[in-house]
């Protein structure tokens, strides 16, 4: 009998214990992917950061510091094959305080070439900002990629694209941020390399 009397006392207090805290606050936080995506009492609001879970007469977090993009406006507008910036005739030339900003801001370079050379694209992009990709684009009216560029081992910051033995020609390098996310901008440095036959 006396252990059935102290399980009777030691069941409310397990069941009053509970690791829910209805009193969440004022701070927003953000909201589940599912429903309910929010707790009760709670409403889920979008903003430019994402969807914020609010108390009553809660706000949306302003958005975090802006990006500060470097002002490459000297070689815009430069967004496709009709605007490109003519990269001077060198074997080797890098371009430094290169930026994809605002976000779908593309950054597109015009480079000649003679017969049988080899164009080498290298994007280096800041810590902090969207990851960077680029292209090597045809000559032709269609401006396709002929090659896009891709991660180089132990460098995550830096992506690279390589096409030998191209036709004597005027061929385009581009580079631009991802199409959607919460960072679509970043800074960059651009190496364009042209060598051999």
């Amino acid at each position: 009998m006396r252990s059935l009397i102290s399980l009777a006392f030691v069941l409310p207090a397990f069941a009053a214990c509970s690791p829910y805290n209805p009193e969440l606050g004022p701070v927003p936080f953000l909201c589940g992917q599912e429903e309910p995506r929010c707790p009760d009492g709670y409403t889920c609001e979008d903003g430019s950061n994402g969807a914020y879970c609010l108390a009553p007469n809660g706000v949306i977090p302003p958005d975090a510091v802006e990006f500060e993009c470097h002002d490459d406006q000297n070689l815009e507008p430069n967004n496709d094959c009709s605007m490109a910036f003519q990269v001077p005739v060198k074997p080797s030339i890098t371009f430094a305080g290169l930026a994809i900003c605002p976000k779908n801001d593309k950054d597109t370079y015009a480079v000649t070439v003679t017969a049988n050379q080899n164009l080498e694209a290298i994007i280096e992009f800041e810590d902090g900002g969207a990851a960077i990709s680029g292209s090597i684009m045809n000559n032709t009216t269609a401006c396709t990629p002929i090659m896009n560029a891709s991660p180089v081992t132990g460098m995550p910051r830096v992506v690279r694209a390589y096409t030998p033995n191209l036709p004597a020609g005027t061929y385009y390098v581009q580079a631009y941020g991802p199409p959607t996310g919460a960072l679509q901008v970043n800074n960059y440095k651009l190496t364009i390399n042209v060598t051999g036959p």
